[in-house]
């Protein structure tokens, strides 16, 4: 039921928060620390935690964010929320170009895959698709740079780092911007996509449903796309929900590579300089993003189809690497 899983979200949420106030304070040295200098005193250094806010209990945080207020950073004066929601502008439009790409990579493919009837051409789909999974973000982000660099690839055809002053004013460019670090990104989710399509058009290829189809008219792969597809569309919208929740952490590691000013740079700046109030409210925006994407998702599929409510998590992604 959606009532039910609401709850576990709550659950998970308020765990998760505990969980980052605590580790985060495990860590040595903060900003009171780094401020009073090597030959300060323990009591001058307690005064100046209780002066910046350091010294503040878990729940007079959390009731603060659940107000909206995720603190001001230390290091530039601002709301942690209004420098979040700036650099949102970046990273989240990211996921979505990597997303779109990955669906344009893997449902072909995977459709592909199951209309070959040759086991050799079969094999060199699945060892494909493993392979791209394999490869880390970064080094197909080097390889592209130096295909599609401008200035510094063989095709110089987009830019290779940043993103522009004025932001989405200019769309075209930014768009542009995103491209690189977005099909860094897709190649390894969209091999994920591909095994997944295969695998639950291949359990659809086994009932009466493709015969059906092509009894009706249709060749093998007109009932892959019109039939298959369309009965496995609630398995594909679960998979990239995880997807997108595991785009968060990926596309963070891509924004480093290709300089752009998205959450990643914020967090790693703030954790770098142990900026403990700012990092630990963006962890938590981060982690409450992945966890309202599956949330999301979860409750979309048992909408669309009541019977994956009493299949379980997960249910209908077995098999993926068939």
């Amino acid at each position: 039921m959606a009532v039910r899983r609401l709850l576990f979200f709550a659950a998970a949420m308020v765990i998760l928060s505990i969980l980052v106030f605590l580790v985060l304070r495990v860590l040595p040295g903060d900003q009171a620390s780094l401020i009073a200098g090597l030959n300060s005193t323990p009591e001058q250094v307690a005064r100046l935690r209780r002066q910046l806010g350091l010294n503040r209990s878990y729940a007079s945080w959390l009731q603060a964010v659940f107000r909206g207020d995720l603190g001001t950073s230390l290091l530039t004066g601002q709301s942690v929320a209004g420098q979040a929601a700036q650099r949102s502008q970046v990273t989240f439009p990211l996921i979505c170009i990597s997303l779109v790409l990955s669906a344009l990579i893997g449902i072909p493919l995977g459709v592909s895959s199951v209309a070959a009837r040759r086991p050799a051409v079969q094999n060199i789909y699945r060892i494909a698709a493993i392979g791209a999974a394999a490869i880390p973000a970064l080094w197909i982000g080097l390889l592209l740079i130096m295909l599609f660099g401008r200035g510094t690839g063989i095709i110089g055809v987009l830019p290779v780092s940043g993103f522009p002053d004025d932001g989405w004013a200019s769309p075209l460019e930014a768009v542009r911007s995103l491209i690189l670090p977005a099909a860094s990104v897709s190649v390894i989710t969209g091999a994920s996509v591909m095994r997944y399509t295969r695998s639950g058009l291949l359990d659809v290829a086994r009932t009466d449903y493709i015969s059906m189809s092509m009894a009706a008219g249709m060749t093998r792969r007109e009932a892959l796309w019109k039939t298959a597809l369309r009965l496995v569309v609630p398995q594909l919208a679960s998979i990239f929900g995880i997807t997108f929740a595991g785009m968060v952490t990926g596309v963070l590691v891509v924004e480093q590579l290709f300089a752009l000013p998205g959450l990643s740079g914020m967090l790693m700046r703030d954790i770098q300089n142990r900026d403990l109030l700012a990092a630990q409210s963006e962890i938590l925006l981060l982690s409450a993003l992945f966890f309202a994407a599956g949330l999301v998702v979860d409750i979309m599929c048992i909408i669309t189809d009541p019977r994956l409510d009493s299949a379980g998590p997960g249910a209908g992604t077995d098999g993926a690497g068939r």
